[in-house]
């Protein structure tokens, strides 16, 4: 066992970053399957508009709006990666690093991935804005995550509506 850690200089090295291009594959085939399943439109989108505070190149972005539920946007990054905009305002990574230290594993990442859609799909995501924090929290067969942000004075206009979203699950098609 190494109870030192990974060797620092493996923080921000990525010597295979296209072990990761699987994540992508299984993102694309995802995307298809979601379509033929669900009521849902789907639209390309633009990185600049869906993720503006994302400062790596993106290779493509797609929007999937259902009539009912929350949507889902994926930008494939040229990493190789895919961010994933779901609801109003929370983003996730896959893989969230790729660096050698963290080590990320890609079926492992791609699990990870399918599990977040699937719970936005059935329903399983709500947030919640107030004038000083911002909160989403995510269930599914793994258990719940939430995420609260603390807001600066204001900044809460820019964001929309304070209120609670109980996202609905998505019609099928």
């Amino acid at each position: 066992m190494d109870f030192d850690g990974p060797d620092p200089d493996a923080y921000g090295r990525v010597t295979n970053p296209e072990r990761f291009q699987i994540v992508v594959d299984a993102a694309e085939t995802l995307i298809d399957e979601m379509v033929g399943r669900f009521d849902v439109e789907k639209t390309h989108g633009a990185s600049g508009d869906d993720f503006p505070d994302w400062n790596e190149a993106a290779v493509a972005t797609v929007r999937l709006t259902p009539n009912a539920g929350a949507p889902l946007v994926f930008m494939i990054t040229d990493f190789p990666g895919v961010v994933i905009r779901f609801g109003r305002w929370r983003r996730e990574a896959f893989p969230s690093c790729g660096c050698d230290a963290c080590d990320e594993q890609p079926t492992e990442v791609i699990k990870q991935m399918l599990d977040l859609v699937e719970s936005v799909v059935v329903g399983q995501l709500e947030e919640e804005l107030t004038r000083r924090r911002l909160r989403s929290t995510l269930s599914g067969p793994w258990g719940s995550s939430s995420r609260e942000t603390p807001l600066r004075p204001g900044e809460w206009r820019t964001l929309g509506r304070p209120g609670i979203y109980r996202w609905p699950p998505w019609p099928a098609s």
